[in-house]
Protein backbone atom coordinates (compact mmCIF):
# COMPACT_ATOMS: atom_id res chain seq x y z
CA UNK A 1 0.00 0.00 0.00
CA UNK A 2 2.86 2.34 0.74
CA UNK A 3 4.70 1.80 -2.76
CA UNK A 4 1.14 1.86 -4.58
CA UNK A 5 0.59 5.53 -2.88
CA UNK A 6 3.96 6.47 -4.18
CA UNK A 7 2.79 5.63 -7.57
CA UNK A 8 5.41 2.85 -7.94
CA UNK A 9 5.38 0.23 -10.90
CA UNK A 10 5.89 -2.27 -8.93
CA UNK A 11 2.71 -2.55 -7.08
CA UNK A 12 0.90 -2.87 -10.09
CA UNK A 13 3.09 -4.94 -11.92
CA UNK A 14 2.25 -7.36 -8.09
CA UNK A 15 -1.52 -6.76 -9.21
CA UNK A 16 -1.04 -7.39 -13.02
CA UNK A 17 0.79 -10.80 -11.84
CA UNK A 18 -1.61 -11.95 -9.42
CA UNK A 19 -4.67 -11.57 -11.74
CA UNK A 20 -2.60 -13.22 -14.63
CA UNK A 21 -1.51 -16.11 -12.86
CA UNK A 22 -4.82 -16.55 -10.93
CA UNK A 23 -6.95 -16.26 -14.03
CA UNK A 24 -4.32 -18.86 -15.74
CA UNK A 25 -5.16 -21.48 -12.96
CA UNK A 26 -9.16 -21.19 -13.85
CA UNK A 27 -10.77 -24.47 -14.02
CA UNK A 28 -12.91 -24.00 -17.23
CA UNK A 29 -11.31 -20.86 -18.62
CA UNK A 30 -13.78 -18.56 -21.30
CA UNK A 31 -12.58 -16.12 -23.65
CA UNK A 32 -13.26 -13.83 -20.76
CA UNK A 33 -10.59 -15.68 -18.78
CA UNK A 34 -7.97 -15.64 -21.60
CA UNK A 35 -8.72 -12.01 -21.91
CA UNK A 36 -8.17 -11.26 -18.30
CA UNK A 37 -4.81 -13.41 -18.72
CA UNK A 38 -3.64 -10.94 -21.82
CA UNK A 39 -4.53 -7.84 -19.58
CA UNK A 40 -2.79 -8.91 -16.49
CA UNK A 41 0.34 -9.61 -18.23
CA UNK A 42 0.10 -6.70 -20.23
CA UNK A 43 0.01 -4.39 -17.24
CA UNK A 44 2.57 -6.34 -15.57
CA UNK A 45 4.83 -5.86 -18.87
CA UNK A 46 4.05 -2.32 -19.65
CA UNK A 47 5.02 -0.94 -15.78
CA UNK A 48 7.77 -3.47 -16.05
CA UNK A 49 8.98 -5.53 -18.98
CA UNK A 50 11.48 -7.63 -16.82
CA UNK A 51 8.97 -8.75 -14.60
CA UNK A 52 6.20 -9.13 -17.19
CA UNK A 53 8.81 -11.22 -18.50
CA UNK A 54 9.50 -13.13 -15.64
CA UNK A 55 6.13 -13.65 -15.41
CA UNK A 56 5.06 -14.87 -18.55
CA UNK A 57 7.84 -17.35 -19.11
CA UNK A 58 6.60 -19.71 -16.50
CA UNK A 59 3.31 -19.25 -17.10
CA UNK A 60 4.03 -20.10 -21.39
CA UNK A 61 5.97 -23.07 -20.38
CA UNK A 62 3.16 -24.16 -18.02
CA UNK A 63 0.88 -23.86 -21.33
CA UNK A 64 2.87 -25.76 -23.55
CA UNK A 65 4.37 -28.44 -20.92
CA UNK A 66 2.61 -29.33 -17.94
CA UNK A 67 -0.48 -31.50 -19.07
CA UNK A 68 -3.09 -30.10 -16.46
CA UNK A 69 -2.79 -26.56 -17.69
CA UNK A 70 -1.78 -27.38 -21.89
CA UNK A 71 -4.16 -25.00 -23.33
CA UNK A 72 -3.64 -23.23 -26.96
CA UNK A 73 -5.48 -20.70 -25.15
CA UNK A 74 -4.01 -20.16 -22.62
CA UNK A 75 -0.64 -19.83 -24.50
CA UNK A 76 -2.05 -17.23 -26.74
CA UNK A 77 -3.19 -15.20 -23.92
CA UNK A 78 0.49 -15.61 -22.50
CA UNK A 79 1.92 -14.50 -25.84
CA UNK A 80 -0.78 -11.94 -26.71
CA UNK A 81 -0.62 -10.46 -23.34
CA UNK A 82 3.15 -10.00 -23.23
CA UNK A 83 3.75 -8.58 -26.70
CA UNK A 84 1.38 -6.01 -26.48
CA UNK A 85 3.00 -4.39 -22.78
CA UNK A 86 6.35 -5.20 -24.69
CA UNK A 87 5.79 -3.54 -27.76
CA UNK A 88 6.22 -0.17 -26.42
CA UNK A 89 9.41 -0.42 -25.15
CA UNK A 90 10.45 -2.07 -27.65
CA UNK A 91 9.38 0.76 -30.14
CA UNK A 92 11.00 3.25 -27.91
CA UNK A 93 14.11 0.99 -28.15
CA UNK A 94 14.67 1.84 -31.72
CA UNK A 95 13.27 5.24 -31.28
CA UNK A 96 15.18 6.76 -28.78
CA UNK A 97 18.07 3.90 -28.29
CA UNK A 98 18.76 2.92 -31.61
CA UNK A 99 18.07 -0.64 -30.78
CA UNK A 100 16.82 -3.43 -28.54
CA UNK A 101 21.07 -4.12 -27.27
CA UNK A 102 21.74 -0.36 -27.22
CA UNK A 103 18.94 0.10 -24.87
CA UNK A 104 19.84 -2.96 -22.65
CA UNK A 105 23.44 -1.71 -22.55
CA UNK A 106 22.19 1.41 -21.08
CA UNK A 107 19.83 -0.01 -18.50
CA UNK A 108 22.76 -1.97 -17.69
CA UNK A 109 24.85 1.05 -17.27
CA UNK A 110 22.14 3.15 -15.19
CA UNK A 111 21.84 0.32 -13.38
CA UNK A 112 25.57 0.41 -12.00
CA UNK A 113 26.28 -2.52 -14.24
CA UNK A 114 23.75 -6.25 -14.51
CA UNK A 115 25.97 -8.74 -13.62
CA UNK A 116 25.73 -11.65 -11.37
CA UNK A 117 25.87 -11.29 -8.06
CA UNK A 118 24.31 -12.57 -5.07
CA UNK A 119 22.47 -9.75 -3.47
CA UNK A 120 19.91 -12.45 -1.67
CA UNK A 121 21.43 -10.71 1.65
CA UNK A 122 20.43 -7.69 0.70
CA UNK A 123 16.75 -8.49 0.47
CA UNK A 124 16.89 -9.19 4.02
CA UNK A 125 18.83 -5.92 4.86
CA UNK A 126 16.61 -3.60 2.91
CA UNK A 127 13.18 -5.01 4.39
CA UNK A 128 12.69 -2.39 7.08
CA UNK A 129 14.91 0.48 4.55
CA UNK A 130 16.59 2.46 3.25
CA UNK A 131 13.87 2.15 0.71
CA UNK A 132 16.96 1.71 -1.96
CA UNK A 133 20.03 -0.10 -0.86
CA UNK A 134 22.64 1.04 -2.61
CA UNK A 135 24.89 0.46 -1.73
CA UNK A 136 23.62 -2.46 0.64
CA UNK A 137 27.02 -2.78 2.80
CA UNK A 138 26.67 -0.60 5.41
CA UNK A 139 23.20 -1.91 6.76
CA UNK A 140 22.77 -4.77 8.86
CA UNK A 141 19.58 -7.14 8.95
CA UNK A 142 16.87 -6.42 12.25
CA UNK A 143 15.58 -9.29 12.77
CA UNK A 144 12.39 -8.52 14.57
CA UNK A 145 11.78 -7.05 10.50
CA UNK A 146 11.69 -10.49 9.26
CA UNK A 147 8.72 -11.90 10.48
CA UNK A 148 7.35 -11.47 6.68
CA UNK A 149 9.66 -13.48 5.33
CA UNK A 150 9.64 -15.93 8.47
CA UNK A 151 5.81 -16.17 8.58
CA UNK A 152 6.57 -16.94 4.60
CA UNK A 153 8.28 -20.07 5.25
CA UNK A 154 6.08 -21.36 8.18
CA UNK A 155 2.80 -20.94 6.36
CA UNK A 156 4.13 -21.70 2.34
CA UNK A 157 4.75 -25.31 3.12
CA UNK A 158 1.50 -25.53 5.62
CA UNK A 159 -0.58 -24.05 2.76
CA UNK A 160 0.39 -26.43 -0.11
CA UNK A 161 0.21 -29.58 2.50
CA UNK A 162 -2.95 -28.29 3.40
CA UNK A 163 -4.40 -28.93 -0.13
CA UNK A 164 -2.42 -31.62 -1.17
CA UNK A 165 -5.58 -34.19 -1.80
CA UNK A 166 -6.50 -32.11 -4.26
CA UNK A 167 -4.48 -32.34 -6.72
CA UNK A 168 -5.12 -29.50 -9.18
CA UNK A 169 -5.33 -26.84 -6.44
CA UNK A 170 -1.77 -28.14 -4.97
CA UNK A 171 -0.47 -28.01 -8.54
CA UNK A 172 -1.94 -24.11 -8.87
CA UNK A 173 -0.21 -23.54 -5.25
CA UNK A 174 3.19 -24.78 -6.72
CA UNK A 175 3.31 -23.25 -10.05
CA UNK A 176 2.35 -19.85 -8.62
CA UNK A 177 5.08 -20.48 -6.12
CA UNK A 178 7.58 -20.93 -9.12
CA UNK A 179 6.01 -17.96 -11.03
CA UNK A 180 6.79 -15.78 -8.29
CA UNK A 181 10.68 -17.35 -7.23
CA UNK A 182 10.88 -16.54 -11.26
CA UNK A 183 9.82 -12.90 -10.65
CA UNK A 184 12.75 -12.70 -7.81
CA UNK A 185 15.55 -14.15 -9.37
CA UNK A 186 16.53 -11.41 -11.66
CA UNK A 187 16.64 -8.70 -8.93
CA UNK A 188 18.39 -11.54 -6.38
CA UNK A 189 20.89 -13.13 -9.26
CA UNK A 190 21.59 -9.67 -11.82
CA UNK A 191 20.91 -6.27 -9.74
CA UNK A 192 23.72 -5.37 -7.95
CA UNK A 193 21.17 -3.36 -5.28
CA UNK A 194 18.01 -3.76 -3.91
CA UNK A 195 14.98 -2.23 -2.57
CA UNK A 196 12.11 -3.59 -0.80
CA UNK A 197 9.64 -3.05 -4.08
CA UNK A 198 11.50 -5.01 -6.32
CA UNK A 199 9.93 -8.40 -4.86
CA UNK A 200 6.46 -6.81 -4.76
CA UNK A 201 5.42 -9.69 -7.23
CA UNK A 202 6.57 -12.46 -5.38
CA UNK A 203 4.96 -10.93 -2.41
CA UNK A 204 1.74 -10.84 -4.44
CA UNK A 205 2.05 -14.45 -5.60
CA UNK A 206 3.04 -16.19 -3.22
CA UNK A 207 0.02 -14.46 -0.45
CA UNK A 208 -2.20 -16.77 -1.70
CA UNK A 209 -0.63 -20.23 -1.04
CA UNK A 210 0.29 -18.57 2.47
CA UNK A 211 -2.88 -17.43 2.93
CA UNK A 212 -4.11 -21.22 2.40
CA UNK A 213 -1.60 -22.10 5.23
CA UNK A 214 -3.18 -19.16 7.67
CA UNK A 215 -6.68 -21.22 6.95
CA UNK A 216 -4.85 -24.24 8.28
CA UNK A 217 -2.90 -22.95 10.84
CA UNK A 218 -6.88 -21.81 12.17
CA UNK A 219 -8.34 -25.30 11.42
CA UNK A 220 -5.40 -27.09 13.14
CA UNK A 221 -5.43 -24.47 16.42
CA UNK A 222 -9.04 -25.16 16.93
CA UNK A 223 -8.48 -29.16 16.78
CA UNK A 224 -5.67 -29.00 19.28
CA UNK A 225 -6.13 -30.12 23.23
CA UNK A 226 -6.46 -26.22 24.01
CA UNK A 227 -8.05 -23.98 20.98
CA UNK A 228 -7.67 -21.21 23.08
CA UNK A 229 -3.82 -21.28 23.91
CA UNK A 230 -3.50 -22.44 20.50
CA UNK A 231 -5.69 -19.75 18.79
CA UNK A 232 -3.67 -17.40 21.04
CA UNK A 233 -0.49 -17.86 20.47
CA UNK A 234 -1.04 -17.95 16.70
CA UNK A 235 -3.12 -14.74 16.84
CA UNK A 236 -0.17 -13.24 18.50
CA UNK A 237 2.35 -14.17 15.57
CA UNK A 238 0.14 -12.33 12.93
CA UNK A 239 -0.54 -9.39 15.33
CA UNK A 240 3.03 -8.99 15.65
CA UNK A 241 3.54 -9.08 12.25
CA UNK A 242 0.72 -6.48 11.44
CA UNK A 243 2.38 -4.29 13.86
CA UNK A 244 6.07 -4.68 12.30
CA UNK A 245 4.85 -4.22 9.60
CA UNK A 246 2.74 -1.12 10.27
CA UNK A 247 5.86 0.23 12.27
CA UNK A 248 8.00 0.11 9.00
CA UNK A 249 4.98 2.13 7.38
CA UNK A 250 4.92 4.89 9.70
CA UNK A 251 8.36 5.55 9.78
CA UNK A 252 8.96 5.25 6.19
CA UNK A 253 6.37 7.20 5.60
CA UNK A 254 7.51 10.20 7.88
CA UNK A 255 11.05 9.70 5.75
CA UNK A 256 9.13 10.22 2.66
CA UNK A 257 7.34 13.47 4.13
CA UNK A 258 10.30 15.03 5.27
CA UNK A 259 12.61 14.58 2.40
CA UNK A 260 9.94 15.93 0.17
CA UNK A 261 9.51 18.79 2.16
CA UNK A 262 13.49 19.52 1.20
CA UNK A 263 11.98 19.65 -2.90
CA UNK A 264 9.98 23.11 -1.45
CA UNK A 265 12.67 24.37 0.68
CA UNK A 266 15.11 23.95 -2.57
CA UNK A 267 12.62 25.89 -5.11
CA UNK A 268 12.55 28.44 -2.27
CA UNK A 269 15.84 28.91 -2.72
CA UNK A 270 16.15 28.73 -6.49
CA UNK A 271 13.27 31.55 -6.40
CA UNK A 272 14.80 34.02 -4.20
CA UNK A 273 18.14 33.59 -6.65
CA UNK A 274 15.78 34.84 -9.62
CA UNK A 275 15.02 31.96 -11.52
CA UNK A 276 11.92 31.43 -12.97
CA UNK A 277 9.90 29.72 -15.04
CA UNK A 278 10.50 28.89 -18.21
CA UNK A 279 13.78 27.89 -17.11
CA UNK A 280 15.59 24.29 -17.32
CA UNK A 281 16.99 22.54 -13.60
CA UNK A 282 20.11 20.66 -13.44
CA UNK A 283 21.61 18.28 -10.55
CA UNK A 284 22.46 15.18 -9.81
CA UNK A 285 19.68 13.72 -8.05
CA UNK A 286 15.52 13.96 -7.53
CA UNK A 287 16.31 16.48 -10.95
CA UNK A 288 12.60 15.92 -12.20
CA UNK A 289 10.33 16.65 -8.86
CA UNK A 290 12.72 19.54 -7.80
CA UNK A 291 12.38 20.90 -11.72
CA UNK A 292 8.32 20.00 -11.33
CA UNK A 293 8.25 22.34 -7.69
CA UNK A 294 10.17 25.15 -9.00
CA UNK A 295 8.43 24.96 -12.21
CA UNK A 296 11.47 24.54 -14.59
CA UNK A 297 11.74 21.66 -16.82
CA UNK A 298 14.13 19.06 -16.24
CA UNK A 299 18.07 19.34 -17.95
CA UNK A 300 17.88 15.60 -19.31
CA UNK A 301 21.46 13.52 -18.63
CA UNK A 302 24.08 13.81 -20.88
CA UNK A 303 22.92 10.08 -22.60
CA UNK A 304 19.85 11.20 -22.78
CA UNK A 305 19.79 14.59 -24.71
CA UNK A 306 18.54 14.45 -28.44
CA UNK A 307 21.38 15.61 -30.92
CA UNK A 308 21.95 18.87 -31.14
CA UNK A 309 20.77 19.79 -27.61
CA UNK A 310 23.36 22.02 -25.77
CA UNK A 311 21.53 23.63 -23.55
CA UNK A 312 22.98 24.30 -20.16
CA UNK A 313 20.67 24.70 -16.97
CA UNK A 314 19.51 27.71 -15.71
CA UNK A 315 20.71 26.35 -12.10
CA UNK A 316 22.14 23.28 -11.03
CA UNK A 317 20.62 21.65 -7.67
CA UNK A 318 23.43 19.59 -6.08
CA UNK A 319 23.50 17.56 -3.22
CA UNK A 320 27.11 16.33 -1.89
CA UNK A 321 28.31 16.67 -5.30
CA UNK A 322 31.29 18.75 -7.18
CA UNK A 323 30.15 20.96 -9.66
CA UNK A 324 30.53 20.37 -13.19
CA UNK A 325 33.82 22.53 -14.91
CA UNK A 326 31.94 24.67 -16.67
CA UNK A 327 30.06 26.00 -13.35
CA UNK A 328 32.52 25.79 -10.79
CA UNK A 329 32.86 29.61 -11.19
CA UNK A 330 28.71 29.94 -10.38
CA UNK A 331 27.41 31.71 -7.35
CA UNK A 332 26.72 28.94 -4.59
CA UNK A 333 23.72 29.31 -2.14
CA UNK A 334 23.52 26.70 0.63
CA UNK A 335 19.50 25.57 1.16
CA UNK A 336 18.93 25.75 4.73
CA UNK A 337 17.00 23.46 7.21
CA UNK A 338 16.79 20.33 5.01
CA UNK A 339 15.83 17.02 6.29
CA UNK A 340 18.86 15.67 3.96
CA UNK A 341 21.92 17.58 4.53
CA UNK A 342 23.98 19.12 1.73
CA UNK A 343 21.59 20.57 -1.04
CA UNK A 344 23.34 23.75 -2.68
CA UNK A 345 21.73 25.86 -5.46
CA UNK A 346 23.99 27.17 -8.11
CA UNK A 347 23.59 30.18 -10.71
CA UNK A 348 25.32 32.03 -12.21
CA UNK A 349 26.91 34.95 -11.94
CA UNK A 350 25.46 37.32 -14.24
CA UNK A 351 21.75 36.11 -13.22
Amino acid sequence: MFYADAAMPNHYTAMGAAAAVGLFLHRSPTPRTYAGIAAGLLVAALMRPNDGVAVGAPLLAAAVLLPLWRSRGRALAVVGGLGAGLLPWLIEAYVRFGGVSERLSDASEVQGGLRFTDSLLHQFTAIDGPLLCRPCEGDGVRVPSMTWWVLLAVFLPLGLRSVRRFRRTATAGLLALAVGLCAALPYVLVVPYTAPRFLLPTHALLAVPAGLGVLAAVRRARAARRPAVAGGVLAGLLAGHLAMQGSLVDSNVRIQSEARADWARVAAVVHERGVRAPCLLGGNTSVIPLAYVAGCEPAPRANERRPGDRRRPDVLVLREHAAPAWARDWERVRVPDTYARGWRVLVPPDL
